[in-house]
């Protein structure tokens, strides 16, 4: 049997009418454009629809109705028209339909067809539906499975019935503006946050008064059905109303969902008594991923829906001159390059291409340097999730002040075109906030054309999305510190690693420099004991130590940056394994004992591998670096102004044309 898309693409408004009704009503016709034969043939056939309104409006507070004097919907070829009217239930807002017009974006037609309607919640229950709080393995709480009679059919259905969340969404007077107002109106729920807070909430002692308009959530996930959110709440007697924004679209439904309720009713109900009701139906699903717990709670992303010759496609709608697109399910929009890309006006061209990209086209729009497959790649990103809906691309990763102007919009995924970038240790350490904090949620990916493969920023590093899981299964991280090229002087750490990695197994990780000699030995033996491997390289390709791309998670600094690489080296691992070297062996080892001292390590063995003699070593080193070579002189010259000028702006640094000199009395 096949299954049908029960929901019409957005509709907008096509008409106001002069607003007569003194209770704040508007009356309007709305426009659905390109609706499926399936939708405009069920509501001919009489099956129930409602009218669904807009997520960011009637969290605000505007509440969508059919006219009652609206009649049937009018069919013009493949367009809807119906007659409406939006109401305004938040005193706060004040005149907020006059704001309203002509284009707006109102909501959607959704068919609830009785055919379609799962009547066996408990079949999809934990496999495509996940509701409530987990309390234990396999066990979640905050739900009832109830019973009723399908009126259309008169089948026995299920549907459930949900507890509120222990929190709320309350409007700030100071924030609400009409200018504020208009943006929720224009742009949806990426622009609430401008005007509302999240604070919790002690659910068992909280009253809902009547008149009040309270914004909650619930905990639910969709895999790929929909689920439909009744009008009336339960006690049905309260005369509780859920506002428009009914939908739980497959996919993009997870974690907590925002709820609306308004309460018509005469007298006070204790939040705990609410129960919101859902009604669940089948969809039509265009993919073949598979359906997982944890993806489907945390949102499908690029990497769980395209492959990587899709994720290498979207790179050829990218114009030369611009600074990247912002992809928002179908939508391509490019953004500009300034003139100065560091400027307010490179800013302000961002804000305008976010603006743009919230509008929601009827048709996907297909760019026209795509190809044939465009299309199918399309559908595919069609149920992105959430925060997850809207991807910047570019060549490279934005400057921090256009990351978090993108961010402030609700842009959470960067997607780059770069094949083994190196980076500023202020954006390393902005990305591990961006992507490890509760509130934000940001992904960055890199796509390296050199490997075809795509890269995930995690915990520090960039690795491919399926080595997450192994990156977490390790308990123990040794950081391997040395860069010996001879084989022989490199035995003992080899011998080591094979020893401990029959020992520990996948519970194993190592971290090293990234780079020649001994680091990629560690690696490669690595690589063939299938245990992870971290390289926190550096840029050093002028010393002859070009970074290793065959790790599994590899993060580079930019060149100067040695002790902010020698810091990540520490913090990721707690077992430092240390094979002498020279200098730079000696520094790394200095700085770790230090940090140990200092508490800020943990306390662990120092395992040192001594494979020749370290002082006299040194002593050659030290020879070698103060050799009178001219070509070594204007080398270092030219470098040190260089990073000097970059880390503390200044315009000259003196140096020395004689770097091995005595003092003579």
């Amino acid at each position: 049997m096949q299954i049908f898309q029960i929901i019409s693409p957005d509709g907008y408004i096509a008409e106001l009418h002069e607003q007569k009704d003194p209770d704040d009503i508007l009356g309007a016709r709305f426009h659905f454009p390109f609706v499926s034969d399936y939708i405009r043939g069920a509501i001919q056939e009489k099956k129930p629809y409602i009218f669904s309104g807009r997520s960011g409006n009637a969290q605000i507070g505007i509440k969508t109705d059919l006219a009652d004097d609206g009649g049937t919907p009018e069919m013009e070829g493949s367009d809807i028209f119906v007659e409406a009217r939006l109401s305004n239930l938040n005193p706060l807002l004040g005149n907020a339909l006059d704001l309203f017009k002509k284009g707006d974006e109102i909501g959607r037609l959704v068919v609830m067809d009785p055919e379609l309607r799962i009547r066996d919640v408990r079949h999809y229950l934990h496999k495509r539906l996940f509701v409530g709080k987990k309390a234990g393995k396999g066990y979640y709480e905050g739900f009832d499975i109830r019973q009723e009679t399908d009126p259309d059919t008169g089948l026995t259905c299920d549907y459930i019935a949900m507890e509120l969340e222990p929190y709320q969404y309350c409007f700030e007077p100071h924030a609400i503006t009409s200018s504020s107002i208009n943006q929720v109106i224009k742009k949806g729920r990426s622009a609430l946050h401008s005007i509302r807070s999240r604070m919790s909430l002690d659910i068992d002692n909280t009253w809902l008064k009547p008149r009040d308009l309270f914004v909650g959530a619930i905990k639910i996930s969709l895999g790929d059905i929909y689920g439909i959110i009744d009008a009336v709440t339960d006690p049905a007697d309260a005369d509780i109303e859920h506002l428009p924004a009914r939908v739980l679209d497959p996919f993009r439904t997870f974690r907590d969902r925002q709820v609306e309720l308004y309460h018509f009713g005469a007298d006070a109900i204790a939040l705990k008594q609410i129960r919101v009701k859902i009604r669940f139906y089948r969809a039509k699903n265009p993919l073949t991923v598979p359906l997982e717990k944890t993806k489907v709670k945390d949102g499908y992303r690029l990497s769980d829906l395209l492959t990587n010759a899709e994720i290498a496609n979207l790179f050829s709608v990218m114009d030369e001159d611009s600074l990247g697109l912002i992809l928002n399910k179908a939508n391509f929009i490019p953004i500009p390059k300034a003139l100065d890309p560091f400027g307010q006006a490179q800013l302000e061209i961002i804000r305008n291409a976010i603006l743009e990209s919230t509008f929601r086209k009827n048709t996907p729009l297909v760019p026209e340097k795509g190809n044939g497959k465009f299309k199918n790649t399309l559908e595919k990103l069609s149920v992105l999730g959430g925060v997850n809906s809207r991807v910047f691309i570019g060549r490279a990763f934005p400057d921090l002040a256009v990351v978090d102007a993108l961010k402030t919009s609700g842009l959470r995924t960067f997607l780059i075109l770069m094949n083994n970038p190196s980076f500023a240790d202020d954006y390393v350490k902005k990305m591990i906030r961006l992507t490890h904090s509760d509130y934000s949620g940001c992904e960055f990916l890199r796509y390296d054309s050199d490997t075809d493969k795509l890269y995930s920023f995690y915990h520090g590093c960039f690795m491919e999305p399926d080595d997450k899981e192994r990156f977490d299964r390790v308990r123990y991280w040794f950081a391997f510190y040395g860069s010996h090229t001879n084989e022989a002087d490199n035995q003992l750490t080899i011998d080591l690693i094979n020893r401990l990695a029959v020992r520990l197994g996948y519970e194993m990780g190592i971290v090293h420099g990234g780079g020649p000699g001994l680091m990629k030995e560690a690696n490669d033996l690595a690589r063939q004991h299938n245990i992870m491997s971290v390289g926190v390289a550096i840029d050093l390709e002028g010393e002859n130590q070009a970074s290793l791309t065959t790790c599994d998670g590899l993060i580079k600094y930019k060149e100067g940056l040695r002790l902010a690489r020698q810091d990540h080296l520490q913090k990721l691992s707690n077992l430092p394994v240390v094979n002498t070297g020279g200098y730079g062996s000696a520094e790394e080892l200095a700085i770790t004992i230090t940090s140990m001292k200092l508490h800020e390590n943990a306390l662990a063995p120092i395992i040192l591998l001594d494979p020749d003699n370290l002082w006299d070593h040194a002593r050659k080193q030290t020879q070698k670096i103060a050799d009178k070579k001219k070509e070594n002189v204007d080398k270092a010259r030219v470098k040190s102004a260089r990073l000097r000028e970059m880390a503390l702006g200044q315009d000259k640094v003196e140096t020395f044309d004689m770097p091995n000199f005595r003092l003579t009395h």
